[in-house]
């Protein structure tokens, strides 16, 4: 009886330290982040000469880059990406990139930063009490992150634009758009909303957001001050960040009188085909008007 009892306190111990060294020895590895996952994504697909190097004072930013191909040149458009949204992914980015160089435009689209979504995540309240984590991350998706994670993601947002314009701005008799999609096109109309000393001529946002409340909020206001004319278009089945405040930005812009202020409404969603062709001709029909 005794030598069984030892058996089994002896099966029992080398079961625990053999469990005990494969927990060592399987460490957790962090994720690649997106942005990383999407810049070697554009390397491997598009070849080099498809990339021009922006400077932001130490690092060089690798910006996509597409030479208009119509008889006439119309000016240049400036493309800035949502939240890890890809320029090759199915969103209509790649094909309006190359719908605009046939419509005459010099296309440059700007890379994402990285969104830091843990950013004071406690200080903002966005921490779940019941399951201890935080609330986009339950969701699988980027609508509900800190104010600090927004405006570090603002700042470098802002930061990769300026960097771009100081060559840009250099060709004064050209016109510049910019075509910013999701929270990027929130945070960048909050930026001209200050009134920078930049000159653009016009802003077409595409599924405008902000991916905290309050300054989602607040972002209609931010819209109908900007300097530029703005082309504000959303899908029916949107963001319901987006649409709870659609109606709030027509009126913010009567009220401001921004009379150079249009809203279009893309019955569908944003992954059809055709919605990427006729938000095309929306984008072509709005800038031959300026």
């Amino acid at each position: 009886m005794r030598k069984q009892t030892k058996l089994y306190l002896a099966l029992y111990f080398s079961v625990i330290l053999a469990f005990h060294s494969v927990s060592q020895a399987a460490e957790h590895i962090e994720p690649q982040p997106k942005t990383e996952v999407i810049k070697s994504d554009l390397g491997y697909w598009l070849s080099n000469d498809s990339f021009v190097t922006i400077k932001d004072d130490e690092r060089e930013i690798p910006v996509l880059f597409s030479e208009y191909m119509s008889s006439n040149k119309r000016g240049i458009i400036v493309m800035l990406p949502g939240i890890e949204q890809s320029p090759l992914q199915g969103n209509g980015l790649s094909y309006l990139r190359e719908a605009l160089n046939d419509d005459g435009y010099d296309t440059y689209v700007i890379p994402s930063p990285e969104l830091n979504i843990n950013a004071n995540m406690i200080q903002d309240g966005i921490i779940d009490t019941d399951q201890n984590q935080p609330t986009s991350r339950q969701q699988n998706t980027i609508s509900f992150v800190s104010e600090s994670a927004l405006n570090d993601y603002k700042m470098e947002l802002i930061a990769r634009f300026d960097a771009l314009y100081k060559t840009l701005a250099l060709r004064k008799s050209e016109h510049i758009a910019i075509l910013a999609f999701g929270n990027s096109a929130g945070l960048f109309a909050e930026h001209l909303a200050t009134l920078p000393q930049i000159r653009v001529d016009a802003l077409i946002t595409v599924s405008a957001q902000l991916a905290h409340p309050n300054r989602n909020k607040h972002l209609a206001a931010s819209l109908s001050l900007v300097s530029p004319a703005l082309l504000d278009v959303f899908y029916s089945y949107d963001n319901p960040a987006v649409l709870h405040t659609v109606k709030d930005r027509r009126r913010w812009a009567k009220r401001n009188s921004k009379y150079d202020y249009r809203q279009r409404e893309l019955f569908g969603q944003n992954t059809q085909k055709n919605q990427h062709y006729r938000l095309q001709k929306e984008l072509a029909g709005f800038l031959r008007q300026l």
